[in-house]
């Protein structure tokens, strides 16, 4: 049913009415973006809801942390692969299709009675979260028609601080009133909602949306081994901020509980420190369509957080110049993700190819997401904070230049 209510026709043709959305595209666009704050959303549900599920199914804090990182495993292993395969089978069919598997696996997850059961289900949900995040970027795209386009583009470079927070407020507040069990079950039914509403959306939006959306392509439209190369080079500078991002902020709780302060407020710093990459993303929104001001502010983003290294691992600042300096580092870190995720379809090598650079960017940031908490972890634990300090500059500096290389396509 769902599949035959989108169908269409054509696969890189965009209407002229879509070169700037109107009214009715507008529920599709938002339906698009809360795809992706679900989607992230699923990857703190197991972080909030540890404690009650450790004690009643028995559960080992090393298993929990598993099944936290495993939703990362879709897009780390098969980032490239879901988006040329979301483009054969159609965007709309590819986005719809990964919300329902979300709802399937929380459906799954909360009957689940052992670690087996909850690995298998959880490595389900993984295949539905990178489904929604190589195909909601480039359906924004589309919908949103090449002068908004960029500018909305950098909105959704927010879904995942923004999934997050909502994800553990959401599970945690369902949990401490019904327990852990109904809290996913919740998350179930809100995913098969979403997949309803977004196809109620895009039916919505008739012909002020690209009918492409909706169809498969061919294998001559979608060519594998194509995506052009400063596509290649953005994804790996994606995955080098990733590794730098998250990696620091796994160990900032760490760092400030050594500066002096109480766990709550190391919680509470690290969460302002993780949102402050939202305005820096926001704040690309203003500039995207200056092509002067693109490799400036790569060179801001990435260059200012490998300075500030040396002040949030370093062992002399006080506690609250740790902090602040943390805030400013995402902040900065926020606008190289507002700026990748924008310029990412002008660097894909042609529209047919964007959804496969979304899953290079995926599939680098879901590698990097995973690598950075243990590896600067394992350098701060055998060489000291100093030489965490020194691998962060170092990611920085080489994700530099591979940005600036694929942004010579920008301007």
């Amino acid at each position: 049913m769902l599949v035959r209510l989108m169908d269409g026709t054509g696969i890189d043709s965009f209407s002229s009415r879509a070169a700037r959305p109107a009214a009715a595209a507008w529920p599709w666009l938002l339906a698009c973006y809360a795809a992706g704050v679900l989607a992230a959303a699923q990857i703190g549900k197991f972080a909030a809801l540890a404690p009650p599920m450790v004690r009643e199914l028995g559960l080992g804090l090393p298993t929990m942390a598993v099944l936290i990182a495993l939703i990362e495993a879709g897009g780390s292993l098969l980032g490239v692969r879901a988006g040329r395969a979301a483009q054969r089978v159609g965007l709309v069919r590819a986005m719809v299709g990964a919300l329902l598997l979300l709802a399937v696996a929380s459906f799954g997850e909360s009957h689940a009675n052992g670690a087996v059961a909850l690995v298998a289900w959880r490595l389900v949900e993984a295949m539905g979260y990178v489904g929604v995040i190589v195909s909601a970027p480039v359906l924004i795209a589309q919908g949103a028609g090449p002068r908004l386009a960029p500018i909305l583009l950098t909105v959704w470079s927010t879904f995942v601080p923004v999934g997050l927070a909502v994800g553990a407020w959401g599970h945690g507040a369902a949990a401490d009133a019904s327990g852990w069990r109904a809290a996913t079950q919740g998350s179930a039914v809100a995913a098969l909602l979403l997949a309803l509403a977004s196809v109620a959306a895009y039916r919505g939006g008739g012909d002020r949306l690209p009918r492409a959306m909706g169809t498969p392509a061919s294998a001559d439209a979608a060519p594998d081994g194509a995506m052009a190369p400063a596509a290649w080079y953005l994804a790996a500078a994606f995955g080098g901020f990733a590794t730098l991002g998250i990696g620091v902020l796994a160990l900032l709780p760490t760092v400030l509980a050594n500066h002096g302060l109480g766990v709550a407020d190391a919680g509470r710093w690290t969460a302002w420190a993780s949102f402050a990459t939202v305005p820096g993303s926001l704040f690309v929104a203003f500039v995207v369509q200056r092509p002067a001001w693109h490799r400036p502010l790569v060179t801001f983003a990435l260059l200012l957080p490998a300075l500030l290294m040396f002040v949030v691992f370093g062992a002399s600042a006080p506690a609250a110049t740790v902090a602040v300096a943390a805030l400013a580092m995402n902040a900065a870190l926020g606008i190289f993700g507002g700026l990748a995720f924008a310029l990412l379809p002008q660097v894909a090598g042609g529209p047919h190819r964007t959804a496969q650079a979304y899953g290079a960017l995926a599939q680098f940031g879901a590698s990097g997401s995973l690598a950075g908490p243990p590896l600067m972890a394992a350098v701060a634990a055998h060489a000291g904070w100093g030489a965490a300090a020194g691998l962060g500059f170092v990611l920085a500096l080489v994700s530099w230049p591979l940005a600036l290389l694929a942004l010579r396509r920008t301007g």
